[in-house]
């Protein structure tokens, strides 16, 4: 581990804003589908930390690692490389919910760009295909990671926060059906 990355990674404070530098980059995935590629990137993860007002996962990962990957702009894939800000939280806690699922440590701070981008296409398919296909989100009673899906509750908070939640087809039907949207089209069914 490099002890120049965790100097500019982890803030003296519960939670701060940081810059990502020549030391470390990070990438960020929706927190819903962003499980499965954690669950399909098993004990190989690296640091990794939880952004519940982003709504996002976001792994750590070494400085360039991500340069290479297909930009995909459906999939709301975050990039921060060097100069880039992001709230990091501190090692020992957390704050409005940010926290560590993985902490940095000795052996393990990065996340190998290569093998989380495998990762990300294992759940999400290509990236450079992905601007040809439909948004992608988790079913909220299956936890199936869809294309297809309804929305079927959406929350708004009075700060601007937002959560929308989706079935697939299969549990849309298995429930009824009876108030949701078609996500892509935004009409009642």
């Amino acid at each position: 581990m490099s002890a120049a990355a965790l100097a500019t990674l982890l803030p003296d404070q519960a939670l701060d804003l940081t810059r990502a530098d020549e030391n470390w980059n990070a990438v960020a995935a929706p927190d819903g589908w962003g499980r499965h590629v954690l669950d399909a990137l098993g004990d190989s993860t690296g640091a990794i930390f939880e952004d519940p007002v982003l709504q996002q996962l976001v792994w750590i990962i070494p400085p360039g690692g991500a340069d290479a990957w297909p930009v995909a702009p459906p999939l709301n894939i975050t990039f921060y490389r060097a100069g880039d800000s992001l709230t990091v939280p501190g090692l020992n806690g957390s704050r409005c919910g940010t926290r560590w699922l993985h902490p940095p440590q000795a052996d393990r701070l990065f996340t190998d760009a290569d093998a989380l981008c495998q990762a990300v296409e294992g759940v999400a398919g290509p990236l450079d295909q992905a601007a040809d296909m439909d948004p992608m989100v988790v079913c909220r009673f299956c936890t199936t990671v869809t294309r297809d899906a309804a929305v079927i509750d959406v929350w708004e908070s009075i700060n601007g926060l937002r959560r929308v939640s989706y079935a697939c087809q299969t549990c849309w039907r298995d429930t009824g059906g009876s108030a949701g949207y078609l996500l892509d089209q935004g009409k009642p069914r």
